[in-house]
């Protein structure tokens, strides 16, 4: 319960500051809803890259388990707005991030890259690979490994929509393994 009253408001708050973004996005089994909000509004840091402020929840049913599933993370991003002329941008970042499966415990701090390249001004594609070997994961936690990439269309003058596809997996001490997420999903993205 308080995760969701955590996540309910910094999501509020976010659309209260001006060049923040929220989106969601969903597929059969899995929901999530995610935050940016740039640091560079608020505080006199550099001209040259954008320093991004994220908050993430995952809410995954899985069938096969039999129970659901969460992830929340709360990060940072530093990535360059383009690095050249043709609208190619890279990143980086770190997060904190909790997964709950009921059975187990598992934090974990991945470092991320994120790039992103805008085809036209309708069109860009994006990606993002996180991962935490055995000395970013704490408690029951061995390795973390995400990664996903997503197409984007300009429907609004600030807003987006999206298909993509995305890998969750989290590994245990134990040898356990489970995967969060595996497949395509949709969405959208508002930017303010």
């Amino acid at each position: 319960m308080f995760k969701k009253i955590a996540i309910s408001s910094i999501l509020i708050g976010s659309l209260t500051y001006a060049m923040g973004s929220a989106d969601i996005n969903i597929n059969d089994n899995t929901l999530q809803v995610g935050v940016e909000y740039n640091l560079n509004n608020s505080y006199n840091l550099s001209q040259n890259s954008n320093y991004l402020f994220t908050a993430n929840y995952l809410r995954s049913e899985n069938n096969a388990v039999g129970n659901t599933q969460t992830l929340t993370s709360v990060g940072v991003k530093i990535v360059n707005p383009y690095v050249d002329d043709y609208g190619f941008s890279l990143g980086l970042g770190v997060k904190g991030l909790v997964a709950d499966n009921s059975e187990k415990t598992f934090v974990a701090a991945p470092l991320g890259i994120f790039a992103s390249y805008m085809i036209n001004d309708r069109f860009y594609i994006d990606g993002e690979i996180d991962y935490a070997p055995k000395v970013l994961s704490f408690s029951d936690g061995d390795s973390y490994k995400e990664w996903n990439a997503k197409v984007n269309y300009k429907v609004i003058d600030n807003g987006y929509v999206y298909v993509g596809g995305r890998s969750i997996k989290t590994s245990y001490t134990d040898g356990y393994e489970f995967s969060y997420d595996k497949t395509l999903f949709f969405g959208f993205k508002v930017n303010y």
